[in-house]
């Protein structure tokens, strides 16, 4: 009896692209990017469109509960008055993040791939919100500090100076782990149901993959809230005073 091996083509990481002024775009990662925004967007305009003092709605009470769990963060670690525009960041990251995530709800076609697959599975996307977050808080905690130099005196004040130098190992590495941390969670959420959706036959493969679709969303909403805490206590590092405590 002899057995047989299906073959099986799946490439992690293959994205549809195209060329412009010699430079190489992820065509697929960009329109799910806007797409992410306009949903953003689109439930900003409804919520204030829909809130109300009175017994708020569920995407009222949504936002309002998550609003007050970074306001009570931002409060405890730096306090609202140093940093009133962190809150706002903070929830504008969680959104957008989130809205980002959740695309792996879509259907995918014949063989696990995503019509739409998740921006944040995508290096390219979550390497410049780092970034994002490292410049803004670097430039508030120059301001919080009375300019570039007396920032730099500040952050080296935490290293002694034969190992100032792993300062900037640890601000790389920082980095890094706060975009990876991210895009390796959803990139590996998608390559799961690119497998399922491979191996198993659709008749037997859509329950499966409807399950992993749906820890793949709990999975996206923790990796949101990481992203936005971590942001918080980023932030709260570069605007504390150390004569303060």
């Amino acid at each position: 009896m002899t057995g047989h091996v299906m073959a099986v083509s799946i490439n992690p990481g293959e994205h549809t692209q195209f060329e412009f002024i010699g430079m190489t775009f992820n065509s697929d990662t960009i329109i799910s990017t806007l797409v992410a925004a306009v949903i953003v967007l689109a439930l900003a305009f409804l919520l204030r469109a829909k809130v109300t003092q009175a017994v708020p709605n569920g995407l009222q009470l949504g936002f309002e509960t998550v609003t007050k769990f970074l306001a009570t963060q931002v409060e405890g670690m730096i306090g609202r008055k140093v940093a009133p525009y962190l809150i706002p960041l903070a929830l504008s990251l969680f959104t957008f993040i989130l809205a980002c995530d959740w695309l792996s709800v879509l259907p995918a076609h014949i063989g696990g791939h995503d019509y739409l697959p998740p921006p944040t599975a995508d290096v390219n996307l979550v390497y410049p919100l780092a970034l994002l977050v490292f410049v803004w808080r670097h430039v508030a905690g120059a301001r919080r500090h009375g300019g570039p130099g007396k920032q730099l005196v500040f952050v080296l004040k935490g290293h002694m100076p034969a190992f100032a130098p792993m300062w900037v190992i640890e601000e790389i590495s920082g980095v890094v782990s706060h975009a990876l941390r991210l895009f390796g969670n959803l990139f590996a959420g998608g390559l799961m149901i690119e497998v399922i959706g491979a191996l198993l036959p659709p008749y037997v493969g859509w329950a499966l993959n409807g399950g992993w679709k749906l820890f793949d969303m709990f999975i996206g909403l923790i990796q949101a809230f990481i992203f936005a805490l971590l942001t918080i206590i980023y932030f709260s590092q570069a605007l504390e005073i150390r004569e303060d405590h």
